[in-house]
């Protein structure tokens, strides 16, 4: 049943839901550090750093959280006050890599926090402009409509909300700790809905032909200038500065836009960070300029929106509707031209054409795909009306039987059939293989225990997760291991459970074991990590003891190599992510000792190399400031951290280590499966 829930209107609620990529390890997250920045009332703005003091612990905090001396803490009673000094919001991000094609990766980042802080004070001041500048265009499918204030969560899928109200409901506002964005969005929530939507038929109907095209490495070529030239007009920025300089733009919204995004780049102005939402908001106004201006030339030439030609756009792709070819040459033309001044190209080996019937090959497997899983994964149950039950109503008796081979064989005749690649259908796919799975197990408990019928259930869960594994080893990708990990979650939830026996359970845990294994073993760790695969070790670790990884391939999948029988050695190139993904996993087990002293001698090494700036770099702060709650390490390892970095007072380091359990990684009363249905409400794209 779906319900409404209130959204509170903090303006910190921003780092909840627009400064982080989604492609993030199931145990970091940003709602700690919200609770920090609410418990210290900490802001930025006006060229000020303040903040209320709670304790020395805290002010400690926050000069480590934006490089600036204890010494120019100015106090005034319990309030403290920094000046902003030139370049403290300059910073290098945290990058990282997850799949993106076949063979190559695509890099994501994480701002430095400080500039999180930043970005709330940008959107509280300029809220009302960003949306004034989002809907300029006709074409857009996504683009901010409306700031927030409401959401909908179902109890059937138990989104996070749900989870976390229910669970948390004393803590405050904790549920407002997993909102999806900070704005509402138009028209659409992803592009499939695009495909089945009214507007989307309207032009199958009036049109022989869609056109879709894509803009070449979108969010790497932008140019931060540009967000001047597409709110104000390009040429009327060129002859202002021409005439009065650069000082003319400053403090504008454009100005101020154009700098945010400099600065958490270390001040880049070519490209900017791919993964926050705010980015896609910043590319956004840019695309708008480009879509009013291609509307306008196009008229220019006699071609008019939706008498011609419609055109869509969604995020970076176009999708061009046309029944004379020459028009769609202009309209690609003029497009080309439009996209040029902005430094933007297509992607022309990436055009698709398709002639009526206009249905994409993903719309056919999709259709396929759904009516396969309907009929092969299934529940039958049937009333005996000689027996009843104690309430005298009729034993339900059932029929359940899934066979993997046959799944697997008529999947892949699907995808040849229609011509589409695995990782277009994947997500889609394990979504379906989950509610089949949430109903077949919610009616067995229903149904009368009969010894066949519970046969063919555990040989059902196993053709499940062959089913699952196999579909995720052809490419793996972040949001498809989310996606595998919630129908793993309700296989191992259900086996928990009474109508399971002990043997029978831990049969299946073996095969889930065995498969995370074989993943792990072919997608082992090297110069960067897979964000996607990380995931896989949480969910071996719900599996219990029995099945916790030998050490030699933990090691293996994190790049580590042995030096000799007691010695092992990780590359320094073993990232934030990476480290205490590991750390999370081997807490105080004894068969870690030697692997966990080998990424103690790596965070010594990353902190304390002779050009490492914690007052710049995203991960090193990320690592130390993780790394001082993390209970799977020793008190005294963190005071030699914390006493390289000039705290070296025992007290205040005692006070900083028991400041707070979790910062930026849950350490402490994780719950893989509330954690899961964060990620489910945090996925927006």
């Amino acid at each position: 049943m779906k319900k409404l829930l209130r959204i509170k209107l903090k303006k910190e609620r921003v780092i909840l839901s627009d400064t982080l990529p989604y492609e993030t390890p199931i145990t970091f997250s940003n709602r700690f550090f919200y609770e920090f920045i609410i418990e210290n009332s900490l802001s930025v703005g006006n060229g000020k750093i303040t903040w209320n003091s709670i304790s020395e612990a805290n002010d400690t905090v926050i000069s480590l959280l934006f490089g600036v001396d204890r010494n120019d803490i100015e106090k005034d009673g319990s309030h403290r006050t920094v000046q902003e000094k030139l370049g403290t919001f300059i910073t290098v991000p945290f990058q990282y890599g997850v799949s993106h094609k076949e063979d190559s990766y695509r890099r994501l980042s994480i701002p430095h926090p400080r500039n999180q802080l930043q970005i709330t004070n940008f959107y509280d001041k300029y809220k009302e402009l960003i949306l004034y500048y989002s809907q300029r265009s006709s074409f857009s499918l996504r683009y901010p409509h409306r700031i927030a204030d409401t959401r909908f969560f179902d109890d059937e899928r138990k989104s996070a909300s749900v989870v976390i109200a229910n669970q948390f409901e004393n803590k405050s506002s904790y549920r407002d700790k997993h909102v999806k964005s900070f704005f509402g969005y138009q028209k659409i929530r992803n592009i499939h809905e695009f495909f089945e939507s009214k507007e989307y038929h309207q032009c199958e109907k009036k049109y022989n032909t869609m056109a879709q095209l894509d803009i070449s490495k979108c969010f790497d070529s932008i140019y931060t200038h540009s967000i001047a030239w597409a709110v104000l007009g390009k040429g009327a920025v060129k002859n202002e500065l021409a005439r009065n300089g650069n000082k003319t733009l400053l403090g504008c919204f454009a100005d101020e836009f154009d700098s945010l995004m400099q600065k958490q780049n270390y001040n880049e102005t070519n490209g900017i960070l791919i993964g926050p939402e705010l980015s896609r908001i910043f590319s956004e106004l840019i695309l708008q300029k480009v879509d009013c201006n291609l509307e306008s030339e196009l008229r220019k030439l006699s071609i008019y929106s939706d008498v011609h030609y419609s055109i869509f756009r969604y995020v970076d792709d176009y999708f061009v509707f046309f029944n004379d070819e020459i028009i769609y040459k202009n309209i690609v033309d003029t497009l080309l031209d439009c996209l040029s001044v902005y430094k933007l190209g297509l992607n022309t080996a990436k055009e698709l054409i398709y002639k009526k019937p206009i249905i994409t090959e993903i719309t056919i497997a999709k259709r396929k795909i759904s009516e396969l899983l309907s009929e092969k994964i299934k529940i039958d149950i049937k009333n005996d009306e000689e027996k009843v039950s104690e309430n005298d109503l009729p034993l339900k008796h059932g029929q359940i039987y899934i066979h993997a081979k046959t799944l697997i064989t008529s999947f892949k005749s699907i995808l040849s059939e229609s011509g589409v690649e695995y990782k277009s259908v994947i997500n889609y796919t394990l979504t379906i293989l989950e509610s089949k799975l949430k109903t077949i197990f919610k009616k067995y408990l229903e149904i009368q225990y009969d010894y066949k019928t519970h046969r063919d259930l555990l040989s059902s869960i196993d053709a499940c997760i062959e089913f699952s594994f196999f579909i995720y080893n052809v490419a793996p990708r972040a949001n498809t291991t989310i996606k595998l990990s919630r129908v793993l979650k309700d296989i191992i939830e259900f086996c928990k459970k009474k109508p399971i026996e002990i043997d029978e359970m831990h049969h299946v845990f073996k095969s889930i074991s065995d498969n995370v294994s074989f993943v792990i073993e072919k997608y082992e760790t090297k110069n960067y990590t897979q964000v996607e695969t990380l995931y896989l070790l949480t969910v071996i670790s719900e599996l219990g003891k029995d099945y916790w990884l030998p050490e030699s391939s933990l090691v293996k999948y994190f790049g580590g190599v042995y030096k000799s029988e007691r010695t092992i050695m990780f590359d320094t190139t073993l990232n934030y992510f990476s480290i205490t993904v590991i750390l999370f996993y081997m807490k105080d087990k004894k068969r870690y000792t030697r692997a966990k002293k080998a990424v103690k001698k790596v965070i010594k090494e990353k902190l304390k190399e002779p050009d490492v700036s914690l007052k710049k770099d995203t991960e090193l702060f990320l690592l130390l400031i993780d790394c001082t709650s993390c209970p799977f390490l020793e008190v005294n390892f963190k005071r030699e951290l914390l006493k390289h970095f000039g705290i070296s007072k025992k007290k205040l380091q005692d006070e900083l280590i028991n400041l707070r359990e979790n910062w930026f990684t849950k350490w402490v009363d994780f719950s893989f499966s509330d954690e899961l249905d964060s990620k489910q409400s945090d996925e927006v794209y």
